[in-house]
């Protein structure tokens, strides 16, 4: 039997941004955690459950940043749910951001709660109550515009609708769900910024560090960027306070579906949600989506109208705010690439190494030329010390840990 989670129809059926009081009890009804998902889907969990046919190998199966997702067509009493996407944890996935949500479909039903339209509903399936997401058909916003053009109008429109409905939830409403300790939590926008740069030097920076110091250190890479009295640290110490509320922390064109039915924009991948300062999610937002320049100034101009409307004081300091933001995304994304193109290099077959190595130049070369006065760097690596250095993680060249 399918007994789809109450009021997930919430997520669908509203039109707007706006935010209820609505109990949060119910939330507790989800405690399956996602990382157990199967990987092949059989009739276990429901006869009427099947994957898509393939047409081709991506036509079931979709590869995200954290979790590898099985599309479903569900037959007889469950066709009318629509296609469903159910996911398990990618292996081997580093993480490079905080959380605050344990479970992103406990996230998805208090929204679906609190009337967040345009988000996938989540679905309990068969006796071995798996969870489902609603699969939107359509495109990605990348596909359908891709970074460097700009959004359409009603596009833009639907954007800013989504941060003011963001803005419009408080941490308060997402108790129940808040995997954080209350004593962990930061007070204010100084502490949350401060947070971001500890995670990233504690948890990403010296996780990685003893595997791949050598590579840090040929390209220019040290802690003291990162550090409690570093540069980014003291512009943290100058931030303006504003009000917190939820942030979607990954909002870029690949987690923003272009819907086929009537061209919506639906928002997925909430698995990075915090709840924080609401610059720090226009800063994400900026560095992922590559808006044309004219765009841009127009997007920081409507985003704090937006998000001022559900929650004054949240663009308080925006002016001189959002550059110091800016910069730790620009510093975390080279901590992020630098780690992940090293991964990359390893673990690929020997027929793929040269495109491999070509990726992991272009990517690595970007992200230190765009960091490179945030990172303190006389001189950003050339390509062929790039080259050089990812080729050496080949070889197996040891060098000796600094001490």
């Amino acid at each position: 039997m399918s007994q789809p989670l109450p009021l997930t129809t919430v997520a669908t059926a509203a039109t707007n941004e706006t935010t209820a009081k609505i109990p949060t009890q119910s939330a507790t009804m989800i405690t399956a955690n996602t990382n157990d998902l199967v990987p092949t889907l059989t009739t276990q969990h429901s006869p009427q459950l099947r994957a898509t046919e393939p047409t081709s190998a991506s036509a079931t199966t979709l590869h995200g940043n954290h979790r590898i997702w099985n599309i479903l067509r569900p037959s007889g009493e469950l066709a009318s749910m629509g296609p469903l996407k159910a996911g398990r944890a990618r292996p081997g996935v580093h993480r490079f951001d905080p959380r605050c949500f344990e479970s992103e479909e406990d996230l998805l039903v208090e929204l679906a709660l609190l009337g967040v339209a345009r988000i996938p509903q989540v679905h309990r399936i068969g006796p071995a109550d798996l969870l489902v997401h609603g699969y939107i058909e359509g495109e990605t916003l990348a596909a359908h515009r891709p970074p460097g053009t700009p959004l359409t109008s009603r596009q833009l429109r639907q954007l800013m609708d989504r941060f003011a409905g963001l803005a419009a939830i408080p941490p308060a409403s997402l108790e129940l769900v808040h995997g954080c300790p209350a004593d962990a939590r930061p007070h204010g926008s100084r502490e949350f910024l401060r947070g971001l740069i500890r995670f990233t030097r504690r948890h990403v920076y010296a996780v990685h560090r003893p595997e791949l110091h050598g590579l840090f250190g040929r390209l220019g890479l040290h802690a003291g960027v990162l550090a409690e009295d570093g540069p980014l640290a003291r512009a943290a110490n100058r931030l303006t306070h504003r009000p917190f509320c939820l942030l979607h922390g990954d909002l870029h064109r690949d987690n923003l579906i272009v819907a086929r039915a009537d061209g919506a924009l639906w928002t997925i991948d909430w698995e990075l949600a915090l709840l924080g300062d609401p610059v720090y999610d226009l800063a994400t937002h900026l560095h992922l989506m590559g808006y044309p320049a004219a765009q841009e100034r127009r997007v920081v101009e409507r985003w704090a109208t937006a998000v001022t409307g559900s929650l004054p004081g949240a663009a308080d300091g925006l002016e001189e705010d959002l550059p110091r933001y800016r910069a730790y995304k620009r510093v975390q994304s080279v901590f992020t690439d630098v780690i992940r193109q090293a991964h990359a290099v390893r673990a690929a077959a020997p027929d793929e190494v040269v495109p491999r190595l070509s990726r992991a130049v272009d990517v690595v070369t970007t992200v230190l030329r765009n960091a490179g006065d945030d990172l303190g760097l006389d001189e950003t690596p050339s390509p062929a010390v790039v080259e050089s250095a990812y080729a050496s993680l080949r070889h197996g060249a040891a060098w000796p840990v600094p001490r």
